[in-house]
């Protein structure tokens, strides 16, 4: 079911979204759940969505203060290591697995918004978005001097999701990471498998539509 959507910003979470780094992630997880005797199973499970931060403070309780903010420094380093290391082999062998790529229909649609038409003091924000707390989706609108009520969150999680929603977003949640159902349950306004279901037009010079390709709401959450 396709529908159209007028929006003055769009505010994107990043990995699961625009981006996959998720077997850099996961492979940096193995080696911190074997140097700290962690259930990988379970962390992998649970931990997508949530900042680095919060899952360390959550799977090694023993972390405070410092040696906490070093963990996370170094857990975030070794991400980027692991994804340099395979993009070198990648670049070897053409094997492109465990690389950080664009995720289905990200680059055609930022491409579309032509998120570099205008600059915008959001774009060089610092933060991520990856918590249910709703001051990142807050501080992304008014950074972009939007009304947050006519901002349109993207989401692969479904933490994200709700904290967007907290924010007074509407938000578009994508089925990159999780099942629909949870985004539906978080409160999602529309779900797509991925953003090659969204499409992005300027009208009249300064109106964006997007195009929401999504799926229909279950009856039940």
């Amino acid at each position: 079911m396709k529908v159209q959507v007028d929006v003055d910003t769009v505010l994107f979470d990043m990995d699961g979204t625009l981006i996959d780094s998720t077997p850099a992630v996961n492979a940096t997880w193995v080696e911190f759940a074997k140097e700290y005797n962690l259930d990988i199973d379970h962390v992998l499970h649970y931990s997508h969505g949530h900042r680095t931060v919060e899952n360390l403070k959550r799977y090694i309780p023993s972390l405070e203060g410092d040696a906490l903010m070093k963990e996370v420094v170094r857990f975030e380093s070794r991400i980027l290591e692991i994804a340099q290391e395979n993009m070198d082999r990648a670049i070897k062998t053409g094997n492109t697995d465990g690389t950080i790529i664009a995720m289905p229909g990200a680059r055609s649609l930022l491409e579309q918004i032509q998120c570099g038409r205008d600059e915008n003091p959001a774009r060089r924000a610092g933060w991520a978005i990856v918590t249910s707390d709703p001051e990142p989706y807050a501080k992304g609108a008014e950074l972009s001097k939007a009304d947050i009520s006519k901002c349109i969150v993207v989401e692969d999680a479904p933490p994200g999701v709700l904290s967007g929603k907290r924010a007074g977003a509407r938000v578009l949640g994508l089925r990159t990471t999780h099942e629909g159902q949870r985004m539906w349950e978080q409160g999602a306004d529309w779900v797509v498998p991925d953003l090659s279901y969204v499409q992005a037009e300027w009208l009249d010079g300064d109106r964006l539509v997007l195009t929401i390709d999504t799926e229909e709401a279950p009856t039940r959450l």
